[in-house]
């Protein structure tokens, strides 16, 4: 009691990319009244049966932390459950300091002097909170941060999202060593492509499975039929067969040229990602997208779901601002469209929004689009939010991707405020314009409505924008060349 589970366990659930449950919390919840007020109502026993229900849940769901109250140790069916499901960790401190903590609210303290109660309960609680627990972190006088930055290590394993039947990603840390592959029989050889910006990380990730590295150029020099026939050529002198796998070390460029290659060499081997920068593990390792570029962007290409990808935060934790920026507007597209709890984290906290929970949120938005509509024949056109306007801009401005898919979902919201009443926009362009990207660009007005001519999701009936009607509420729609050049107002100077 009040060493701090709530406080400690939110933060840290942030920083590994998972849920966070407050057991106190999902019983309150569910009776309809204050825990205090049950205990008043129906009794300890009553609250302790309700906290095993949840307990018990928890334990058998989806990862995550979670903070149970201080008595969940007193049913050995309780530490049964949590110690089989996942990591116990006893965070302590002495009676004094846990009575100087102590709230209002918590029953067992009602009427009594906190300090003397607050010892007693210690005294009979430490030795089932030892048996419990499988490591222990001392609270005392320290800040809500540092015990969250001692637990987080003590996370057990990554966090895996699941791709339709055809795919996995693991989010975690220290992910890069002989565990990248998926367990398959009859591979004899791995290729490692990457490019001079992830030497580093190629190399650790060929140390441990024993594999030779291809380097690819960097950026989007890497997505030409070129490079393409110069990779094939490599591969085929090394012999590699249909049962061998392709690993793709890299930004996004070098993940959809690798898995171009991959999708097309032998008619289709295995591939792995391992994305070296938010943008790559947000957007283009996820969802069976691969392309080159031919006059346009991305016109050459096939669907190649990855068999695994594997996002290693410590690796993304080392970007510089510019490759953060780039993918902090692929995770806020995925937020406008699909997790409005993802807005309002990048409206908290900016650049301080907790990488790993951006991750796992922007991954779990497009997994599961993509598990419905692999093909984007319907709903997976949601992903472009931003994109229409965007992937003219990055051309004719010569921008950086991420940049342009900021100034594309600037002009996207003017689309939406005019073609849908989106009242959003003045709020969408604020966050933008917070986490550094920019909103506007100079370019070209005649070339950037010549790419727009080029654009995917251009048919018959004219040129198709995904618009909000609100956040998490988008629609793909025709739009008007009135809607159009209120969209290039916008953003174009």
């Amino acid at each position: 009691m009040a060493a701090g589970k709530t406080a400690a366990g939110r933060e840290a659930a942030g920083r590994i990319g998972v849920d966070f449950v407050d057991v106190d919390a999902v019983v309150a919840e569910r009776v309809g009244c204050s825990v205090a007020e049950l205990w008043g109502q129906r009794g300890e026993a009553a609250f302790r049966e309700l906290e095993a229900a949840v307990v018990h849940e928890v334990a058998a769901g989806p990862p995550a932390v979670i903070a149970p109250g201080g008595g969940v140790v007193l049913d050995p069916r309780n530490v049964e459950a949590m110690r089989a499901s996942g990591v116990v960790v006893w965070l302590e401190a002495p009676p004094e300091e846990l009575a100087a903590r102590a709230d209002g609210g918590r029953p067992l303290l009602e009427g009594v002097e906190a300090e003397a109660r607050l010892a007693e309960l210690l005294e009979i609680r430490a030795p089932l909170y030892e048996a419990a627990a499988h490591h222990r972190v001392d609270t005392t006088g320290r800040s809500v941060n540092d015990v969250a930055a001692e637990v987080v290590p003590l996370w057990p394993g990554p966090t895996r999202i699941t791709v339709g039947d055809a795919s996995e990603v693991l989010i975690g840390r220290d992910l890069l060593g002989g565990g990248v592959l998926p367990e398959r029989s009859g591979r004899e050889r791995v290729v490692v492509l990457t490019q001079p910006g992830a030497r580093r990380v190629a190399a650790r990730v060929a140390e441990g499975l024993g594999a030779e590295v291809l380097e690819l150029p960097d950026g989007e020099a890497a997505k030409t039929l070129a490079v393409v026939e110069a990779t094939y050529r490599r591969l085929a002198a090394d012999r590699l067969h249909r049962d061998d796998t392709i690993v793709a070390v890299g930004g996004g460029s070098l993940t959809d040229v690798a898995g171009f290659v991959a999708a097309t060499y032998l008619r289709g081997v295995e591939s792995v990602y391992v994305p070296t920068t938010l943008l790559g593990a947000v957007d283009a390792a996820v969802g069976g997208k691969t392309g080159v570029n031919l006059d346009g962007k991305n016109l050459v290409g096939a669907f190649h779901h990855p068999a695994r990808v594997v996002i290693d935060v410590g690796v993304l934790e080392d970007l510089p601002d510019a490759l953060w920026q780039e993918g902090a507007a692929e995770a806020l597209k995925a937020g406008l469209i699909a997790d409005r709890d993802l807005v309002d984290l990048f409206e908290r906290h900016g650049r301080d929004a907790p990488l790993a929970e951006v991750v796992r949120r922007a991954v779990a938005v497009k997994a599961a689009v993509v598990a419905e509509d692999f093909r984007e024949g319907g709903r997976r056109a949601i992903l472009n939010y931003g994109h229409t306007v965007g992937h003219a801009v990055e051309v004719a401005a010569g921008m950086p991707h991420g940049h342009a898919v900021a100034v594309g979902m600037v002009a996207a919201g003017a689309a939406s405020e005019a073609a849908c009443g989106f009242a959003h926009r003045e709020r969408q362009d604020g966050i933008i314009t917070a986490l550094g990207l920019p909103t506007s660009a100079r370019a070209d007005r005649a070339e950037v409505r010549r790419l727009l001519t080029l654009d995917k999701k251009r048919d018959a009936a004219g040129l198709r924008m995904v618009l909000l009607e609100d956040i998490a509420s988008p629609v793909l729609r025709h739009v008007d060349a009135a809607t159009v050049e209120a969209a290039l107002d916008a953003v174009l100077t």
